[in-house]
């Protein structure tokens, strides 16, 4: 695939929405993109910060965050899949994520879903969704 045409289909890609690094270089190698050609690709798309990977992981914790609707091991497994750096997560989820979330995020499935269970199966389905069971436990004994 010609340098001009797989650019212009990554800008399209990313002009969708945000995209990482790993997920952009996946979709190039699927239109048939040479790795030299994506390499510079990528490289020119970092430069002009329409990828950054960083940046990505911060939008998304922010606004996971007030959807209140995932364990922070379930958040940072989504970003893991999308192909991003464990440290990197690791540093922005200590950065914007404080330990009140994980609270939130349970107090919010007790009084919805989870209403009707009895103890056992609510700290059931709270420990499959991996949330701390130190938070699990505060979360109970406050409800």
């Amino acid at each position: 695939m010609e340098y001009v045409v797989a650019k212009e289909k990554a800008i399209r890609y990313i002009g969708i929405s945000k995209k990482t690094e790993y997920e952009v270089t996946k979709k190039l190698k699927s239109l048939g993109a040479d790795s030299l050609t994506i390499s510079k690709i990528i490289d020119e798309l970092i430069g002009l910060s329409y990828i950054d990977d960083e940046q990505y992981i911060e939008a998304y914790i922010r606004q996971n965050m007030r959807t209140e609707k995932y364990s922070i091991y379930e958040l940072k497994q989504k970003l893991l899949q999308k192909g991003l750096k464990a440290d990197i997560i690791d540093l922005k989820f200590n950065k914007c994520i404080s330990t009140a979330y994980e609270n939130k995020v349970i107090s919010k499935l007790l009084s919805s879903k989870l209403k009707g269970y009895d103890l056992t199966k609510k700290k059931s389905y709270l420990y499959r969704r991996a949330f701390k069971k130190e938070s699990v436990e505060s979360t109970m004994d406050d409800n």
